[in-house]
């Protein structure tokens, strides 16, 4: 199973291995604080990605198509979470909100999802 959450929503025991996909770390928050099994910044999208959603230059089809692109290189590392949350749950955290539909880790989870189909 597989779920996303914000880092600002509370821990719950159904989480499972609690897994940071943002670059930076969050300010304020240690990894005690936020419960994490680990850390997988090569998953957050790229410093100039996450610029250009920033600033306005790119819509929402442009941003997934390029974070899409983006992970063409961590097949890897997506299929090893996969293989996890094919065993166990797992949680995709972001610092944005949970109900927030732009958040790149809403894609990752379809990656994930779509690597756990072709195993």
């Amino acid at each position: 199973m597989i779920r996303t959450k914000s880092i600002r929503d509370p821990v719950d025991a159904s989480d499972g291995k609690r897994i940071l996909v943002m670059r930076l770390w969050p300010r304020r928050h240690s990894k005690e604080n936020l419960c994490l099994t680990q850390r997988q910044p090569h998953l957050a999208p790229s410093k100039e990605l996450l610029q250009d959603w920033h600033a306005g230059k790119v819509q929402w089809e442009q941003y997934s198509t390029r974070y899409l692109n983006e992970m063409d290189s961590q097949r890897e590392a997506i299929a090893e979470l996969a293989k996890i949350a094919g065993a166990e749950a797992i949680t995709l955290l972001c610092i944005e909100d949970e109900y927030n539909p732009h958040c790149h880790r809403h894609l990752l989870k379809k990656l994930i999802e779509q690597a756990m189909q072709n195993q």
